[in-house]
């Protein structure tokens, strides 16, 4: 039978289907992490490597179309060629397009998020989600030897989650 970890307080629970509330902390959940025996999955296997870059002082509308040419939902800013913080989709809407500011007038770094919460790509996913869950956060910064490694987002974990069990049915 399988086990099922509530992302947010770590409580398992044993069986082919998951109840729509964890019943140690009561929150609502909409997936549970499969529990992960000995073996724990770490951020690693869910970090996207290659994340899209831009420079903190182009505008906001670049930034905007790069990610929409791109399909990613956030970019890494940097300055003087070191990252310093992230762009997502939800800083723009927040930020530029609910104030109804003109995007091509406003430098990145005037928006973006810094410094980003991070974890190092050893860290159990399980953690890095209630992370994310404590923080009302949808990514975070994976570092690898202190070095700068990708990001981890919820869009890449859900997506592999749904390949895992897309694979199970076949």
């Amino acid at each position: 039978m399988p086990k099922w970890e509530c992302y947010r307080c770590g409580q398992t629970f044993e069986g082919d289907v998951t109840p729509d509330e964890c019943p140690n902390c009561h929150y609502s959940l909409t997936f549970w992490l499969e529990a992960a025996e000995p073996n724990v999955t770490t951020v690693r296997n869910f970090v996207k490597t290659d994340p899209l870059t831009i420079d903190a002082n182009e505008s906001v509308l670049k930034a905007a179309r790069e990610m929409r040419d791109k399909h990613v939902g956030n970019v890494l800013v940097l300055i003087q060629g070191e990252v310093k913080g992230i762009l997502t989709e939800r800083d723009i809407l927040n930020r530029i397009a609910a104030d109804d500011l003109l995007s091509s007038t406003i430098a990145v770094r005037k928006i973006m998020t810094s410094p980003m919460i991070s974890v190092t790509a050893d860290t159990p996913l399980a953690e890095a989600v209630r992370l994310m869950a404590k923080h009302r956060i949808r990514t975070l910064f994976v570092t690898d030897n202190g070095k700068p490694f990708g990001l981890l987002n919820m869009r890449s974990i859900v997506g592999d989650q749904f390949k895992v069990a897309k694979s199970l049915d076949s």
